[in-house]
């Protein structure tokens, strides 16, 4: 399965990721301006060129949750490479990202959701699990189009299991609807991962079950990673090697998936 490695911040580089995944491909953005949360246009127009030869089709490591919205150009790839048929996303978030935009069109890592889910017709679902409860508010709007959530107080008291919630919500994709998986570390617990934004209570093995539960019967068209802590916002080693563990484990997941 091929993994690339889109680098805004260094933090891939800091963290060791680009060493750790063996065969890993490294874009760097990281002289591209007006990117950090924010994406103004210029900086639109330039990624969305670093990326012209890039696929859907793969295992993107999206830096840290600052940069979530690079979700909005791979679902772009992935609607083309689907030739436009239907398909749904599948978020792992602790925030929905679905916040109307604060400055006109201008893409952000906490409205690029709902800017994918209202601009790109042939996305059809989007399902989201670990969001924060007190920010369901975002998506009640959209809930009768096609967002289905499930909040972090869903899985709490589930062990490594996945709640009753969880499933149902997954057994109503669309079936045999082709999915994009989308992950934001800061869904997990502390335990699992380190990041700069508040975080979730899901466990590694509940992300895990819910992936394998998501894509059973679906086609996987592609998915990424993002969320993380760099130096300069006070990671220490140990972060780096915790966060580099639950990368390598989630790297095996998906090389175990069909990636079509």
């Amino acid at each position: 399965m091929r993994n690339v490695i889109l680098d805004l911040s260094g933090y891939c580089r800091e963290q060791g990721l680009d060493k750790a995944i063996p065969g890993a491909e490294t874009v760097d953005l990281s002289a591209i301006e007006g990117t950090n949360c924010y994406c103004d246009e210029a900086a639109v127009a330039a990624i969305r060129t670093a990326v012209a030869e890039l696929p859907a089709a793969a295992l993107h490591w999206d830096d840290t949750g600052d940069y979530h919205y690079l979700t909005r150009f791979w679902l772009e790839k992935a609607a083309e490479e689907n030739g436009g048929e239907p398909f749904a996303l599948v978020l792992f978030d602790h925030h929905p990202d679905m916040q109307e935009p604060a400055f006109g069109r201008v893409l952000s890592c906490g409205g690029w959701a709902r800017d994918a889910f209202q601009g790109i017709p042939c996305l059809t679902q989007v399902l989201m699990a670990g969001i924060n409860p007190d920010l369901e508010l975002e998506i009640l709007d959209l809930v009768f189009d096609g967002v289905l959530a499930v909040t972090s107080e869903d899985l709490r008291h589930t062990g490594d299991g996945l709640s009753q919630d969880v499933r149902e919500m997954f057994s109503l994709l669309e079936p045999r609807i082709p999915v994009y998986v989308s992950i934001d570390l800061d869904v997990l617990t502390t335990e699992y991962a380190r990041t700069d934004w508040d975080q979730g209570c899901m466990t590694l093995m509940q992300l895990e079950s819910a992936v394998l539960l998501a894509t059973r019967g679906h086609r996987l068209l592609g998915a990424d990673i993002c969320g993380g802590l760099t130096r300069a916002k006070g990671a220490s080693d140990a972060d780096f090697e915790l966060n580099l563990k639950t990368a390598e484990a989630l790297e095996k997941l998906f090389g175990n998936l069909i990636i079509d």
